[in-house]
């Protein structure tokens, strides 16, 4: 795809980084709209242009995350929010995991020191919570980016694997409560509190009436 005033190499080379930009946006856009932007692109191209301009490329950029900011062609804005929520969901799962392993170690000392009589449960306790958090952690936010995606894409089996999550986070939350959490970690409870919050939301949106058509039909969505 050779323009005026371009060599080979360089409409070649200017080509390429167009096409790595374009990458960012989308998969139902990249797959409608790809070589039509393209083509406006390279003839649009200055002489001797071998690489995208500076501000070209921000433009792009900024195109791309509009684009991921908004709902895909048939889909609901409820299931683009639970997909986002649950995004959030991971992010915040994060949160609490390197909040715990970062003040541990004074959690600890700090509860000895004022319950001196109760020093071995709260040790025991705080090393359960770390141990889990270090081990499902991970795990944890994984699954909520999967969820996520399997929403995202319209996947029923997706959308009753994050109800039986979403049980699963609460009875944890239940039994961090039950083991004195508020009290050891007040921090990292409240944000697991936010968490149950941003899953009992996502709940919601998804099993929502105008979500159901969108996990009910055939053909699959574009990513």
């Amino acid at each position: 795809m050779s323009e005026p005033g371009l060599s080979i190499s360089e409409s070649a080379s200017l080509e390429r980084g167009y096409r790595r930009l374009l990458a960012w946006y989308p998969k139902w856009f990249r797959l409608q709209n790809t070589e039509e932007v393209l083509a406006v692109l390279m003839a649009c191209a200055q002489d001797d242009q071998a690489r995208p301009s500076l501000e070209a490329a921000v433009d792009l950029l900024k195109g791309a995350a509009r684009m991921r900011m908004r709902p895909r062609p048939g889909q609901p804005r409820t299931v683009f929010a639970a997909v986002w929520l649950m995004i959030a969901g991971a992010a915040a799962e994060l949160g609490v995991m390197v909040t715990l392993l970062a003040t541990q170690g004074g959690i600890k000392a700090d509860l000895i020191t004022r319950y001196p009589a109760y020093a071995h449960a709260i040790a025991h306790a705080v090393n359960v919570q770390v141990t889990l958090d270090v081990v499902g952690g991970p795990i944890v936010i994984a699954l909520w980016l999967w969820l996520a995606w399997m929403s995202s894409r319209g996947k029923q089996r997706g959308r009753v694997a994050f109800a039986v999550f979403f049980g699963v986070t609460s009875l944890s939350v239940l039994y961090s409560l039950s083991q004195g959490s508020l009290l050891y970690a007040p921090a990292a409870m409240s944000v697991g509190l936010v968490i149950w919050a941003i899953g009992a939301a996502a709940i919601m949106l998804i099993f929502n009436k105008a979500s159901s058509p969108y996990f009910q039909r055939r053909e699959p969505a574009l990513v």
